[in-house]
C-alpha cells in the first residue's frame, strides 16, 4: 500500500496521475525481485529472486538499449515492485508507465524509472 502511494504521490508531480497499480509477483510467488531499467529508452524488466523468471514490464524490454541494474541506497537488489499506468482519457492504453520499488532491507520506497508509451 505505501508504493502504491509513493508511486501515485510521483504520478502527480509528473502530470501524469496514476489511474492503476499492479504489484509485480512472480509466477512462483515470489515477491523479491532484482530490477534492470532504461531511462533513455523507457523500460524496465525484473527478475525474480527465487527462481529466477524474468517479468517484462509493459513489453518494453526489447526497446532498451543501455540496460542497467537498480539498487537501492544501501545497495540491495532485492525489491518489491510496483507498476502504475496513466491512461488515455477514455481507453484503456497506457500513456504513462511508473515501476516504483519498496526495498526490502531499508524499506526506501521510489520510482525508480518511468517512461511516456507512444
Amino acid at each position: 500500500m505505501e508504493l502504491e502511494k509513493e508511486i501515485q504521490r510521483y504520478s502527480k508531480l509528473n502530470g501524469y496521475p496514476m489511474d492503476a497499480y499492479e504489484p509485480l509477483v512472480c509466477s512462483c510467488g515470489c515477491r523479491e525481485l532484482q530490477l534492470f531499467s532504461d531511462d533513455d529508452e523507457g523500460g524496465a524488466f525484473g527478475i525474480c529472486t527465487k527462481c529466477e523468471a524474468e517479468i517484462d514490464i509493459e513489453n518494453s524490454k526489447g526497446f532498451m538499449e543501455d540496460t542497467v541494474q537498480n539498487l537501492c541506497r544501501c545497495d540491495n537488489d532485492r525489491l518489491e515492485l510496483g507498476v502504475g499506468r496513466a491512461y488515455y482519457p477514455d481507453t484503456s492504453d497506457a500513456r504513462w508507465v511508473y515501476v516504483g520499488a519498496r526495498c526490502g532491507k531499508c524499506n526506501l520506497l521510489g520510482v525508480y524509472v518511468d517512461w511516456k508509451e507512444s
